[in-house]
């Protein structure tokens, strides 16, 4: 249904009119025609995914298609059709541009419907809800004379509305930490579990792992979960040596790729890691060392050994 339009038919403004009004007066004379106008598009559906299998978009989700269905209500055909789709936040195409580009293979009779497909991207950090994006059509509407047909290139613009949910098929449940306390340069473990919500298997789970305060991030290699079947990751992580105490954060990022459409989806959640120094306990200070009688007279002893002799009684022992 989509091909790419030669852009080799170009009419001189000035000949197309003298054309078509030639093309009009010779069947004015003969039968009745409908007044020229330009032709007139609506969208009467817009759609994440195919026109078969419809899906939920949402923020983080990559290479995500949008099906895109017009109806001509005008009173001429369509033909040739380009259509440009203007973009803006939180939407661009798979490079990161402001445009997607979609092309309609064959003709659009008055009343008739065609539909095109784009391929977007949805910034991570979009906010559920309804956007409307600008659609800038590009066509050559088809005039038909006595024996003669004209093809005049014509520009429509239509607006778009697409759905952003807060939806997502990969869910992340029961994050834990532990210990929930470490001090620098020590280990910890992060675990949690994964849950499908979708109807059909998902490919490629991953989950990762990064904070700043980490010597290195980890990855978790999942593969395939199926539908509303738990699956639990964990990983053993070590923080930083010299981080002063604080809570810092941690990042749980999941991707995964539906193959049939081609569609990355992604998930995130984020916890917290408190780091403390373990300080050794000190003596507390102005307390006095208690000592038994004996010990105190070996103390003295030592003492005058080391005062006249040069020498404390341990050392005298050793030589002795």
């Amino acid at each position: 249904m989509i091909k790419i339009r030669v852009d080799a038919i170009f009419i001189a403004t000035l000949l197309t009119f003298v054309l078509l009004f030639s093309t009009l007066s010779e069947v004015s004379a003969q039968a009745p025609y409908f007044p020229l106008q330009p032709v007139k598009f609506k969208v009467v559906k817009a759609i994440w995914g195919e026109v078969d299998e419809e899906i939920n978009a949402a923020p983080g989700d990559v290479n995500i298609p949008l099906t895109v269905t017009i109806q001509n209500i005008g009173n001429s055909t369509a033909t040739g059709l380009s259509l440009k789709l203007v973009l803006q936040g939180p939407f661009t195409n798979m490079s990161g541009g402001r445009y997607a580009y979609a092309y309609y293979e064959g003709s659009i009779s008055p009343g008739m419907t065609g539909t095109s497909r784009f391929v977007l991207n949805i910034n991570a950090n979009a906010t559920p809800g309804e956007y409307g994006l600008k659609m800038l059509v590009d066509y050559l509407m088809v005039v038909t004379g006595v024996g003669k047909t004209l093809y005049i290139a014509m520009e429509t613009e239509v607006n778009v509305p697409v759905l952003v949910t807060g939806t997502r098929y990969i869910a992340i449940y029961s994050v834990g930490v532990f210990p929930r306390e470490v001090p620098p340069a020590g280990n910890f473990t992060v675990s949690g579990t994964l849950v499908n919500t979708g109807s059909k298997s998902l490919y490629n789970v991953n989950v990762s792992i990064s904070s700043p305060i980490l010597i290195r991030g980890t990855s978790i290699f999942i593969g395939q979960v199926d539908p509303n079947i738990p699956r639990p990751f964990s990983s053993l992580l070590q923080v930083r040596r010299g981080l002063p105490n604080g809570t810092f954060p941690l990042r749980i990022l999941v991707t995964c790729q539906d193959l049939s459409l081609g569609v990355t989806h992604m998930n995130s959640a984020v916890t917290t890691l408190h780091v403390q120094q373990r300080e050794t306990p000190l003596k507390p200070s102005g307390l006095v060392e208690r000592r038994s009688p004996i010990e105190v007279i070996i103390k003295i002893l030592q003492r005058l050994f080391q005062f006249f002799f040069g020498f404390s009684t341990s050392t005298a022992l050793e030589y002795g």
